[in-house]
């Protein structure tokens, strides 16, 4: 397992720092930072969250930082609560918890046919309540997850969002996150922004295939499709945020998903060609020794 991990770092921000909890049951959280600009201190890992100190190089400030992913069983998710509980007694710095937590604090946060869930609603309310905690303000899509049914169950929640402390209000009033589309993921992205510079974060939870890293090399056709497939997806699924039950929208944006994975797969095909071929290259001019002895 930790030589899959390291492929995937090396793929994706290859000169950050990484934390992977893969001492926990399915790798749940990781965390990646560029350590020429900031400074983390894993502090605490829980089975359902990690709890660490994040330090910025030019304002020497810190914060802390509680990435969540709830267990999916309700009684399970108690221990995430009680851990999140004992970590508000004892934080003293502007603290921002965000990630996927598995609930919803009311029935406005679902769309679609749902069970019975409010033990679950009642047990994450009171942990908010319990820890003081204040929801951060949200712009974008509502609803962070869907079960990317294109029948008549299709299910959405609000299960990812992003809370904060007094402190962090204090320090940071006008700080804000969006709900980004979720192209291939059933989860969407989350990303923080306001309009200050000395906090800039991506909360990327679980789809770490959204992950790039942009340049400014032309990769001919295959780039141009992923970039179109990738555009029809966008308009796909906001449409759908519009009419989430409409069967036809929710076709059309399977439909687009499929494209937009075959896309991305041929593009990686040719890209993994291309650095052989480069490796050959690099063989067949190496220098050759021989010896007359």
């Amino acid at each position: 397992m930790p030589s899959n991990i390291s492929r995937v770092h090396a793929g994706l921000l290859p000169r950050w720092r990484w934390f992977t909890d893969y001492s926990g049951p399915g790798n749940r959280i990781w965390i990646a930072w560029n350590d020429d600009f900031i400074d983390v201190e894993i502090l605490n890992i829980g089975s359902q969250f990690v709890h660490c100190r994040v330090l910025k190089h030019d304002i020497h400030e810190p914060i802390l930082l509680t990435v969540v992913y709830g267990a999916n069983e309700v009684s399970a998710r108690r221990e995430l609560w009680q851990g999140l509980t004992e970590q508000a007694a004892s934080v003293n710095l502007p603290w921002l918890v965000g990630g996927d937590f598995n609930a919803v604090l009311d029935m406005s946060e679902v769309s679609g046919a749902s069970g019975d869930i409010r033990v679950a609603m009642h047990e994450f309310n009171d942990c908010i309540i319990q820890t003081g905690l204040i929801p951060l303000p949200m712009q974008g899509e509502r609803f962070s997850w869907h079960n990317c049914s294109t029948d008549g169950r299709s299910l959405w929640k609000r299960l990812d969002r992003i809370f904060v402390n007094d402190a962090w209000l204090e320090r940071w009033p006008n700080l804000f996150y969006t709900c980004l589309t979720p192209r291939t993921s059933d989860h969407s992205p989350l990303v923080l922004k306001g309009d200050s510079r000395d906090v800039q974060s991506l909360v990327n939870l679980k789809p770490l295939s959204r992950c790039s890293v942009n340049n400014d090399e032309k990769k001919g056709d295959l780039a141009m499709n992923v970039k179109l497939a990738a555009g029809f997806l966008e308009i796909a699924q906001k449409l759908l945020q519009v009419d989430r039950h409409n069967s036809l929208l929710l076709q059309l944006e399977n439909c687009c998903r499929l494209v937009y994975l075959k896309a991305t797969q041929l593009e990686h095909v040719m890209l993994r060609q291309r650095a052989k071929l480069q490796w050959l290259k690099g063989v067949t001019n190496a220098p050759r020794f021989s010896s007359d002895e």
